[in-house]
C-alpha cells in the first residue's frame, strides 16, 4: 500500500488520496508517514483536515519527518507545516523554536499556532512580540493577546471525548460505481450484472445520449424482458433519444397507456416519450397520474419539463422546496425548461445549496426575467454571475449553454457555442414561438432541433 500510494497517479481515472489516508488512519501505522509527507510536500499551502488528523493520530512519530520537511521547503514559507506541527501538541524544543521564530515574519499565524501548541513557555516571547506590534495593527495584537491569555489560563482537565477513528463510519456497506468514469464497454457489461440496482444505473448512464447499435439492442431487449420492473423502466428511459422511431415509439406508447404495466415502466416510458413526442390529452392524463404517485413523481416532473409544454406549469413550483432530493431536483429543472420566470427568486435560493447548485444555475438561466435576444445574452450572463457569487469554469460553460438554449427556444440563434453567432446581433426578426422538436435547428446546422442543439 505504501508503494502504491507513493507512485504517480495523475493519469488515473479516480483520485484515491482521501481513501488511502482513511485506510492508513484505520491501520494507525507510522509506515504511512512517507506518503503523508509527500502529500504535504506537493501542496504545503492547503493541507486538508483528514491529513492533519492523520498526523495528529500518529503523534510523536510524525515530529521528525515534519521538522525535516519544514526546513526542506524553507521555513519562511512553510505553508501549513507549522500548523500541523502545532496540532500534534507534542512537547519538543524544535517545534517551539520554529514557531517562536515565525513571530516576526508572520505574527498572526505564529500566535495562532503557539496557542494551539499550548506550551506556556511561549508567553514571554509572545509578550515581547506584542510590544513590537504597532497599535494600528489591531488584528495582530488581538491574535497575540488571545494566545497569551489562553496559555496563561489554568490547565483544564483533559477529557477524552473523541472516539478512535473508525473507517466503517465513513463508508457505506454498499454503493454503486461512478458510471460517468466507465467506458461504454464497461457500462454495457454492467447491464448484465446480477444486481438490479447496478443494471438500473448502468441503463440510466446512457440516458440523454444516442446509444450505439450494440447498446441500443441491449436496452431494447432488457426493456421488454428484464425480470426487474425498475430495470425495464430505466431501459425505456435510456432509449429516449430514439423515441421518434415509429416502432419504438409505438412500443413506449403501449407501455404508457397500459394500466396493467408497472409504475416503474410507465414512468420510464413517459420520460423517454417526452423528449420527442408532443403530449396529447391521453398522455397528459398519464403524466398527471404518474405525478400523483410519490414513487414516480420525480420522473413525472422530469417528463413534464422535457415536454416544454406549459400546460404542466402548475406542477414544478409545488416542489421547489420538497424534502425529497430527487423530486426537488427535477422540479428545479422543469421550472427552467418551462421558463417559469415568476419562480426565478425561488431558483435563486437554491444556488447556495451545493446539492442543487448546478441544476439551479441551468434552470435559472432559462427562467431569469429579462429580454431574450443575442444582444442581451452576455448581460444576462453577467447578471447571473453576480447573483450566483461567481462561477467556476464548468459553471460558466453550463450557464452559457443554458442561455443558448433559451435563445433557441425563442427561435433565435445561439451566441456562445456557435462561431457564426459570436458577438453578432440577430439581424432577422425574432419569432416568439417555441422551436418545435422537428423544426430546423436555429443554429443553422441543417439538422432537426431535437437532433442538434435540442439534445
Amino acid at each position: 500500500m505504501v508503494r502504491f500510494a507513493r507512485e504517480a497517479h495523475e493519469d488515473d481515472p479516480v483520485n484515491l488520496e482521501i481513501e488511502l489516508i482513511d485506510i492508513f488512519r484505520q491501520l494507525g501505522t507510522p509506515e504511512a508517514l512517507p506518503f503523508f509527507i509527500d502529500l504535504v510536500r506537493r501542496n504545503s499551502n492547503d493541507v486538508n483536515d483528514e491529513l492533519v488528523e492523520a498526523f495528529v493520530q500518529l503523534g510523536a512519530a510524525a515530529v521528525d519527518p515534519l521538522v525535516e520537511l519544514f526546513h526542506e521547503i524553507d521555513g519562511a514559507d512553510a505553508g501549513d507545516v507549522p500548523f500541523v506541527l502545532s496540532a500534534l501538541r507534542v512537547r519538543d524544543p524544535r517545534i517551539l523554536e520554529l514557531l517562536l521564530n515565525r513571530l516576526t515574519a508572520d505574527p498572526i499565524d505564529a500566535a495562532l499556532c503557539l496557542e494551539i501548541y499550548g506550551d506556556p513557555a511561549a508567553i514571554p516571547h509572545l509578550e515581547a512580540a506584542f510590544s513590537r506590534i504597532p497599535a494600528e495593527d489591531v488584528r495582530s495584537r488581538e491574535q497575540i493577546r488571545s494566545a497569551i491569555d489562553e496559555l496563561a489560563s489554568p490547565l483544564k482537565p483533559s477529557v477524552e471525548t473523541e472516539d478512535r477513528f473508525d473507517i466503517w463510519d465513513l463508508y457505506p456497506q454498499e454503493t454503486l460505481p461512478d458510471f460517468g468514469m466507465l467506458t461504454e464497454e464497461e457500462r454495457l457489461a454492467m447491464l448484465r450484472a446480477s444486481s438490479p440496482a447496478v443494471r438500473c444505473e448502468a441503463a440510466l448512464s446512457f440516458d440523454g445520449s444516442e446509444p450505439s447499435a450494440q447498446v441500443e439492442a441491449t436496452l431494447r431487449e432488457l426493456a421488454r424482458a428484464d425480470p426487474d420492473v425498475a430495470v425495464r423502466g430505466s431501459c425505456w428511459q435510456a432509449l429516449g433519444k430514439l423515441s421518434d422511431e415509429p416502432k419504438l415509439r409505438d412500443a413506449m406508447l403501449s407501455v404508457l397507456r397500459n394500466p396493467d404495466t408497472s409504475l416503474e415502466e410507465r414512468a420510464g416510458a413517459a420520460v423517454a416519450l417526452s423528449r420527442n413526442y408532443e403530449p396529447d390529452a391521453v398522455l397528459i392524463e398519464v403524466f398527471e397520474a404518474l405525478y400523483e404517485e410519490p414513487r414516480s413523481r420525480a420522473r413525472a416532473l422530469k417528463a413534464m419539463g422535457f415536454s416544454l409544454d406549459r400546460r404542466f406549469a402548475d406542477y414544478p413550483p409545488r416542489h421547489l422546496d420538497d424534502p425529497d432530493v430527487e423530486i426537488k431536483r427535477q422540479a428545479i429543472t422543469a421550472t427552467g425548461y418551462l421558463q417559469l420566470s415568476s419562480e426565478a427568486p425561488r431558483l435563486e435560493a437554491s444556488l447556495s445549496d451545493e446539492r442543487f447548485r448546478l441544476d439551479a444555475l441551468f434552470a435559472y438561466a432559462l427562467a431569469i426575467p429579462g429580454e431574450t435576444s443575442p444582444g442581451r445574452a452576455r448581460a444576462l450572463l453577467d447578471k447571473m454571475e453576480d447573483i450566483a457569487g461567481g462561477f467556476s469554469a464548468d459553471e460558466e460553460e453550463l450557464v452559457k449553454y443554458a442561455l443558448d438554449q433559451r435563445l433557441m427556444l425563442r427561435g433565435k440563434r445561439p451566441v456562445f457555442f456557435e462561431d457564426a453567432a459570436d458577438d453578432e446581433p440577430d439581424q432577422q426578426p425574432a419569432s416568439t414561438s417555441k422551436v418545435g422538436r422537428n423544426d430546423p435547428c436555429p443554429c443553422g446546422s441543417g439538422k432537426k432541433y431535437k437532433k442538434c442543439c435540442g439534445a
